[in-house]
């Protein structure tokens, strides 16, 4: 189906451990994750299944321990923390479920942010700063600060801001778990909107309503990745192993093994 577009995001054995006393704890085992352009992918999975650790790597907040990742045909394992910085401000818009604006900025000004750490002339910033809070439909409250505002409408902020670069991806970490049932509808709405624009978009969530208003779910459990036929084929709908199939002891299960108490 993608055959035909940009290949944005390639990730190949990625793996990642987190030093646990003289151990190692390993929260992903050879993830295999491909995004092609213009893609709307949801990666879901419940608490604990690993999925906040992969965000953190598509995002360049953290670095695999293993494997490779390659970000518009940039291997960003080799980036420095500097160049980090650089691809988290121009090739990542981030999303996140609790708005993340600076309280006693106003809306133009916390969409204006990433534009002045990217160096744009200040005409220019303010310009496509008033431009995405128009369409997001805030046009009317681009001098309130977050407090004068509904979560909706924080969070249509949040995602004007996470666009104001023209990033090559919006990744939303639960974009609506602070959000009533009505609004979050409206905030997804908008995220199918910006798809159909030709946006790429990589949310990561635990609601599988939310999940399957995507183009494309992606399971992840235990750290491992699973396409929806694999997930079909391992898991029942509530999420455990079906009885056929061996089961391997899951990051929980490993935690408490290591530290006695099983």
């Amino acid at each position: 189906m993608f055959n035909s577009r940009k290949l944005i995001l390639s990730m190949k054995g990625i793996n990642k451990s987190y030093p646990m006393g003289d151990d190692e704890l390993q929260v992903l085992f050879d993830v295999n994750f491909e995004v092609y352009q213009k893609e709307f992918v949801a990666v879901l999975g419940p608490s604990g299944s690993g999925k906040s650790t992969l965000m953190n790597i598509i995002g360049c907040l953290d670095v695999a321990s293993s494997g490779s990742y390659i970000l518009n045909g940039q291997d960003i394992s080799k980036l420095k923390d500097k160049e980090l910085a650089a691809v988290r401000n121009q090739d990542i818009g981030f999303v996140f479920q609790n708005f993340q604006l600076l309280s006693r900025m106003s809306a133009l000004d916390n969409v204006i942010l990433p534009l002045i750490y990217a160096r744009v002339s200040s005409k220019e910033r303010k310009n496509r700063a008033m431009m995405l809070l128009n369409k997001v439909g805030l046009g009317d409250k681009m001098q309130n600060n977050p407090k004068q505002l509904s979560g909706g409408q924080q969070q249509r902020v949040a995602i004007a801001r996470a666009m104001v670069t023209n990033p090559s991806i919006i990744l939303a970490d639960e974009p609506t778990g602070a959000l009533d049932q009505a609004t979050g509808a409206q905030i997804m709405e908008l995220f199918k909107e910006l798809n159909r624009e030709g946006k790429t978009i990589i949310m990561i969530t635990h609601d599988p309503k939310i999940a399957r208003q995507a183009q494309r779910i992606v399971h992840i459990l235990d750290g491992r990745i699973y396409s929806q036929d694999e997930y079909e084929t391992l898991y029942n709908e509530d999420g455990a192993k079906r009885d056929d199939v061996e089961h391997e002891p899951t990051l929980r299960e490993r935690r408490r093994r290591r530290t006695g108490n099983v």
